[in-house]
C-alpha cells in the first residue's frame, strides 16, 4: 500500500511509546489514525499531544485479551473513520522472571496479552478488511524476543515466538494479496 492519505490505520498500544510513534507516524502522513489503549490516563496523554494539531486521531479505550472489547472497538473505529486499512497489533506487556517459578497466573497474563491479543484483533479485523476489498496491511509488533530467547524472560519470548509464526504463517497464507 503506497498511498496510505485518507487511509485509516487501527494500532493497540497506541498510547505510548512505539504505538505512538506510530499513530504520529500515520497521522503526519495523511492517514485517519485510532489509538486503542488499556490505559484512559495514557490515551488522554496522547491525546493532548494531538490536540495541538489538525491531525485525524481518536482515542478507543480497549483491553485487547476482551473479545467483546474488540468488537466494540471496532465498531467503534468504522463509525468515526470509516474502512480500516492498517491494523497495528503492537500492545504487549514485557512479562520477566523464571520460567520454573512461573505461576499459571503468570503465563495465563503473558500469553492473554502477548498472542490471544493478536489473534483476537486478527479475528475481529481482518474478515472487515478483506470484506472492504481495498489494500491494507496488518503490522505485527514482536520484538527480538520473537527470534532470539532471552533468560528471564521465557515467558514473554514464548509469546512472541508465537506471534512472530502467526504472522509468518498468514504472509505464507495470503502472499501478495494484501491483508
Amino acid at each position: 500500500m503506497l498511498d496510505v492519505n485518507g487511509k485509516t490505520a487501527f494500532i493497540t498500544g497506541g498510547a505510548s511509546g512505539m504505538g505512538w510513534g506510530m499513530a504520529k507516524a500515520f497521522a503526519e502522513a495523511g492517514m485517519k489514525v485510532v489509538i486503542a489503549d488499556i490505559r484512559q490516563d495514557a490515551l488522554d496523554a496522547a491525546m493532548e499531544g494531538f490536540s495541538r494539531t489538525n491531525l485525524a486521531v481518536h482515542p478507543v479505550l480497549l483491553d485487547v485479551t476482551s473479545r467483546d472489547g474488540w468488537a466494540k472497538a471496532a465498531d467503534e473505529a468504522e463509525a468515526q473513520f470509516g474502512k480500516i486499512h492498517v491494523l497495528a497489533l503492537n500492545a504487549g506487556v514485557g512479562v520477566t522472571g523464571s520460567m520454573v517459578t512461573a505461576t499459571y497466573k503468570d503465563w495465563d497474563f503473558n500469553l492473554s496479552v502477548n498472542l490471544g491479543g493478536v489473534v483476537n484483533g486478527l479475528v475481529t479485523m481482518l474478515p472487515r478488511m478483506l470484506a472492504h476489498g481495498e489494500s491494507g496491511q496488518v503490522v505485527v509488533t514482536s520484538s527480538t524476543g520473537g527470534f532470539s530467547a532471552v533468560g528471564g524472560a521465557g515467558l514473554y519470548c514464548t509469546a512472541k515466538y508465537a506471534v512472530a509464526g502467526m504472522i509468518q504463517g498468514l504472509a505464507a497464507e495470503r502472499g501478495r494479496q494484501g491483508p
